[in-house]
């Protein structure tokens, strides 16, 4: 938001302080005045610039940081799978252990049944139970054997009782040990959840700043484009005042070459006068003039006698000469080194005015070269007599 506020303030200064709005004022301002006004608007141009290049440092440092979360958060969903499938094994294994048991007891409570029925027979018979089922032997070792028999009934219902009992036991120690680790598990995947949860949150946090970012380098875009048209306005205003001006040609028509070390051919262009992709801002743009590449602080001359109207640092061509040849013409020479000649100053057709550089927005060391009419960029190409290249 404070962005924005800045950006909406810097554009209604770039149209209401320097008056680039039509009005009914009854003076005008002076070329000078009007200098003034690219100037900083310029300023402003390039400071928005550099709050572009900081917003998308903080965009690439919080992608790398989301890139980096988003691992964390694949591993941290990985454990979260591992432990859920754990816990439904562990749910699947008490399930099985409680039906064990059920199916245990009930066997049990069978047996129990069983040997209960033989008590209660043999309490109702009393001693004579007992007595009867001897008395009826045949023999002493019928006897022996009758009363081993009895003695071997009531030993093998207990120990299968007391196995049944032991089995019991066992399932019921199984399923207690079970429902532990399934608690302690449960809760495993509790702790897991809400490390996701929270890895997913800071994430979403992040995402949220990124949109905030982008939202804040489109109004920067937005002042440079209403700083551009603002200063192409007041060129425009520039080239009125000049248009009546006294022309200063002295060549025989066509503009002199403004970089000696180079030859004046299109293969000393590495770009020219068309529709291009940018090659340091990656975006599509209209490129105003000829690139001519040529050793760091190779001199850079007027392409015609005339008067420097602009002498300084101008937005992205760095530090930068403009030339009114009158008549409504004028040139302009960018991406200097350092400047030979200041506003106002007189200059001859061939006379040094710069040293090449590479300054403003640039790849590299070279002069651009632009043509205006009128305040408009045109193609230099019919006053150089240098043919176009489509690069």
């Amino acid at each position: 938001m404070k962005i924005l506020k800045k950006a909406t303030c810097l554009v209604l200064t770039a149209f209401l302080a320097f008056g680039v709005f039509p009005t009914h004022q009854t003076g005008a301002a002076t070329v000078a005045e009007l200098e003034a006004k690219r100037k900083a608007l310029s300023q402003q141009t390039d400071k928005a610039k550099k709050e572009i290049q900081n917003l998308k440092n903080k965009q690439l440092s919080v992608e790398q940081e989301i890139d980096a979360m988003d691992k964390v958060m694949n591993s941290l969903q990985a454990e979260l799978d591992n432990a859920q499938s754990d816990l439904d094994e562990l749910a699947a294994s008490l399930k099985a252990t409680e039906k064990e048991l059920e199916e245990a007891t009930a066997k049990r409570d069978r047996q129990f049944e069983l040997l209960g029925s033989r008590m209660r027979f043999l309490q109702q018979k009393g001693s004579s139970g007992y007595l009867e089922i001897l008395l009826e032997a045949e023999s002493f070792s019928d006897l022996f054997l009758r009363m081993q028999y009895v003695n071997d009934i009531m030993s093998f219902d207990k120990d299968i009782l007391d196995q049944l009992q032991a089995i019991q036991t066992t399932i019921q120690n199984k399923k207690e040990e079970i429902t532990k680790n399934h608690a302690a598990q449960a809760v495993v995947v509790k702790v897991q959840k809400e490390k996701v949860e929270s890895m997913k949150s800071v994430i979403s946090e992040k995402e949220t700043l990124m949109a905030s970012y982008a939202k804040d380098v489109k109004k920067q875009e937005q002042l440079i484009a209403a700083n551009a048209k603002a200063d192409q306005q007041v060129l425009n205003l520039i080239a009125q005042q000049t248009s009546n001006s006294t022309p200063y040609y002295t060549g025989n028509g066509s503009l002199g070459w403004p970089v000696p070390a180079k030859s004046a051919s299109s293969s000393s262009l590495s770009s020219g006068f068309v529709h291009r992709i940018n090659p340091v801002t990656g975006r599509s743009e209209n490129h105003s003039g000829y690139d001519i590449p040529a050793p760091y602080g190779s001199a850079i001359v007027a392409a015609e006698a005339g008067k420097v109207t602009y002498s300084g640092w101008m937005n992205g061509y760095g530090y930068t000469i403009i030339i009114d040849h009158g008549g409504g013409l004028s040139t302009l020479y960018g991406h200097n080194s350092s400047l030979v000649v200041s506003k106002g100053t007189m200059v001859k057709r061939g006379q040094t005015v710069a040293k090449c550089g590479s300054t403003g927005i640039s790849t590299g060391n070279h002069c651009h070269f632009s043509v205006l009419v009128n305040g408009k960029y045109v193609n230099p190409q019919s006053y150089l007599g240098v043919k176009n290249i489509s690069r």
